[in-house]
């Protein structure tokens, strides 16, 4: 029997599809700020700053399955830009980064909002999501913008438990929350090498949500339980479990 069901946030239950308007906000507010401050810095320069933070990021979040520290990518684009900047500019910088996307319209992917207004009265709801350069203390702001927060019941963020997916203690977390033994999961996601070769090396059921899938579709070397571009397939699935 199926105690807890538990979604990736991004190109899962939120749509990725304004990552670049989204970067380009991140971008403008910085320049702003670095203006006020007397620095007339090009937006392409500023974005080629945000893209080596990226990189550096992916870099840790793949080798080592941890999120890097905000702060941390914020110390990559001042070193790239070449600014020497005090205490307040940083702060500054750091707060853009990590609010940015709770002032980005976010839109839930379509048949998904449905999903989990059907689930939620008779599963436990979960996020796990891997948090990026926004930690999960703003991430909760998105998702109560959305007027989701209160279906969940449980939220696994990378940059509080520790570590990043598919790393087991993440998983382990939302289950050891509800007493569900791995079997009685099943996890949602939209990469492979992530969400679903972390669902499956634990003993949860993996439904791979291809639908806004765009990074590591190598899902032939992680099979998921189930695969589907439709929630209501989801849906189907979970119920006939």
């Amino acid at each position: 029997m199926i105690k807890v069901v538990s979604f990736d946030l991004w190109n899962t239950l939120l749509s990725g599809t304004n990552s670049e308007a989204s970067e380009n906000f991140r971008c403008e507010k910085m320049r702003e700020v670095f203006l006020r401050r007397g620095y007339d810095i090009s937006s392409g320069r500023i974005n080629d700053a945000i893209k080596k933070a990226w990189d550096y990021f992916n870099l840790e979040w793949l080798n080592k399955y941890y999120t890097l520290q905000t702060s941390m990518a914020v110390e990559v684009i001042l070193s790239e830009l070449s600014l020497n900047a005090d205490e307040v500019l940083r702060k500054e910088i750091l707060l853009i980064m990590q609010k940015n996307l709770i002032q980005s319209d976010n839109r839930v992917i379509e048949g998904m909002r449905e999903l989990v207004l059907e689930l939620k009265d008779k599963y436990t709801l979960a996020i796990i999501s891997d948090a990026g350069f926004t930690p999960g203390r703003y991430l909760r702001e998105v998702i109560k913008n959305i007027g989701l927060y209160d279906a969940f019941s449980i939220y696994a963020f990378s940059d509080e438990v520790g570590v990043s997916k598919p790393h087991k203690k993440i998983f382990e977390y939302v289950l050891n929350s509800v007493g569900a033994e791995p079997e009685e999961g099943v996890h949602i996601g939209d990469i492979p090498a992530t969400d679903i070769k972390g669902a499956n090396d634990i003993g949860m059921k993996s439904v791979h949500f291809y639908k806004e899938t765009y990074l590591f579709k190598d899902s032939e070397k992680n099979s998921p339980s189930f695969s589907t571009d439709s929630p209501e397939g989801i849906l189907n699935y979970i119920r006939g479990l």
